[in-house]
């Protein structure tokens, strides 16, 4: 660590006036660990590499097709393989911090860690949050933060960047991605979250949730904690001293499905997925730069990075809606 907190501080180094230095290929990797276990995205769902901004990725549509053939000697009915394609797009995401030299100079702490771990704890929510409930066709007009609602989404605003998986499992009729529908939603009716409604959920993915250990369940924090009342559900206490816990896990589901609580799933909501369908593609690892502002006597640094996040089959994706909610005495 204390290399590394070396390397970043010579990274950071810069003459008055100029931009400092690009992250280096191994540092970048670096950074994006620190991202990685802020957040369950990257651990849990597949990370590849973009090799351009736009990237088609293949899928297979359908399979050969199995018959019964009860004649020998008898050429097998031909069928065949078809695909498609995935298109991811890079987009970037990115932070600025402004800082005076003097904040730097009078600081008992060392300053360049704790913003490397500002900025690393701003992208991975950034990053969780749009891959739930990101929104690419949400209205955006709001021209600065301040005058942003519910409704109205700041122009820039991260959620912008991808249709996250709640936005996803709620199109059911196939209108975001031509051809492809989500799997049938999960009503809720109001009531708690419980392992008959995980069951239900279960069900709508049909040849996706063949295998629980591949499913994941991603939860508000509500409904988080009413499960952990469930008997079905097998908490990280006993999962034995080699268990790999993920960021936000806090149980499996028949000690199979991985359960997640995440601050950015919707009050009232949950969805569940096969966790190879997600797909985080990296074009640009994390850049991080600074300069003196010799004017102000300050120092700006801006972190960005390109990537995309795409899932490679829609009904692969069951969300569960109108789940009971916390009240104001909650």
């Amino acid at each position: 660590m204390n290399e590394l907190m070396l390397a970043i501080k010579k990274a950071l180094s810069t003459t008055a006036g100029s931009g400092g230095d690009f992250l280096p290929i191994p540092l970048a990797i670096d950074f994006i660990n620190l991202v990685r276990e802020k957040t369950f995205g990257r651990q849990i769902f597949r990370v590849m590499t973009m090799p351009n901004k736009i990237f088609d990725f293949p899928k297979i549509l359908s399979g050969p097709k199995v018959y019964y053939e009860s004649t020998e000697g008898t050429e097998a009915v031909e069928t065949s393989i078809t695909t498609g394609t995935i298109r991811m797009i890079a987009r970037k995401f990115i932070a600025q911090l402004k800082s005076s030299m003097e904040l730097f100079e009078d600081a008992n702490n060392d300053f360049d860690a704790i913003i490397r771990e500002h900025f690393a704890a701003g992208m991975a929510e950034a990053e969780e949050e749009t891959i739930l409930i990101g929104d690419r066709s949400h209205t955006a007009t709001a021209l600065t933060e301040a005058a942003s609602t519910d409704a109205n989404w700041y122009t820039k605003d991260h959620r912008l960047a991808w249709n996250g998986l709640l936005t996803l499992g709620g199109d059911i009729v196939g209108t975001l991605s031509v051809g492809n529908r989500a799997a049938n939603r999960v009503d809720a009716s109001g009531a708690s979250m419980s392992t008959q409604i995980a069951r239900q959920i279960i069900y709508n993915l049909g040849k996706y949730a063949r295998r629980y250990s591949d499913i994941v369940f991603i939860v508000n924090p509500w409904s988080a904690n009413q499960l952990l009342d469930d008997s079905k559900l097998v908490t990280m206490e006993k999962y034995g001293p080699n268990a790999t816990i993920i960021t936000g896990e806090f149980g499996k589901l028949y000690n199979k499905i991985t359960v997640l609580s995440s601050d950015f799933c919707t009050d009232g909501y949950g969805v569940a997925t096969h966790r190879s369908n997600v797909i985080i593609g990296d074009r640009r690892l994390i850049k991080l730069k600074n300069e003196e502002l010799i004017s102000s006597d300050s120092k700006r640094f801006v972190i960005s990075q390109r990537a995309d996040v795409a899932v490679e089959y829609q009904d692969a994706i069951c969300q569960v809606f109108s789940l009971d909610q916390p009240s104001s005495w909650s």
